[in-house]
């Protein structure tokens, strides 16, 4: 009978190839729209952002799960320790500083993709009939590209020692995840300013 460490192990490996496919999906949809502004192209869009998100939300819950599961010892795909000073057996703070700096950054892209897809879906037609400012298509790739590198940094934190023994993602990275979702925001901010105020048709 599979140990519970194996159970662990072959649970996490389940859900990483879940949320990776969702998420390389996702951005095949969304770089075969990016530039174009038809109604078929914003469905698109909306089904990309839509993918990408479900793939985070999924990540968000296997982190959580992993941290929960440190605290315990129970191994999922990672270390087990019986030595209380390990990093895997964390009092209370340290599990919310934890889940902070390793869950924040994906909730803040969450939030992001979440609100791009309401934009995207309210102004569908206004956009599709061309009667938005030509900043709409720059932001939108803006946005799109600041996405693409805060998953492009999460792999890299993935390949990293400290990741891989504790499920935590290095300050550093956290960081500047972290700064790109601020910078990510004021794009957002800028994409609702110009759909809602330039309208073009008049």
């Amino acid at each position: 009978m599979p140990s519970a460490e194996a159970k662990g192990t072959s649970f996490n490996s389940m859900m990483k190839t879940f949320y990776t496919v969702l998420i390389i999906i996702g951005i095949i949809i969304l770089f075969s729209t990016v530039g174009t502004t038809s109604m078929d192209s914003l469905i698109g869009t909306i089904v990309g952002f839509s993918l990408i998100g479900a793939g985070i939300a999924l990540l968000i819950c296997l982190l959580l799960y992993n941290i929960y599961a440190n605290q315990h010892s129970v191994g999922l795909g990672y270390q087990r320790s019986n030595n209380p000073n390990s990093p895997l057996l964390m009092d209370k703070r340290n599990i919310f500083m934890t889940g902070l700096y390793t869950t924040g950054p994906f909730l803040v892209l969450l939030l992001i993709i979440g609100y791009i897809i309401y934009l995207t879906n309210t102004y569908k037609v206004r956009i599709s009939e061309g009667n938005v400012a030509p900043g709409y298509v720059s932001f939108t790739n803006v946005s799109i590209l600041l996405i693409m590198l805060q998953l492009w940094l999460f792999y890299s934190a993935m390949q990293q020692d400290n990741f891989k023994d504790t499920g935590r993602l290095d300050r550093v990275y956290s960081m500047l995840l972290y700064f790109i979702g601020i910078i990510n925001i004021v794009s957002v901010i800028t994409l609702y300013i110009i759909l809602a105020r330039y309208s073009t048709d008049g």
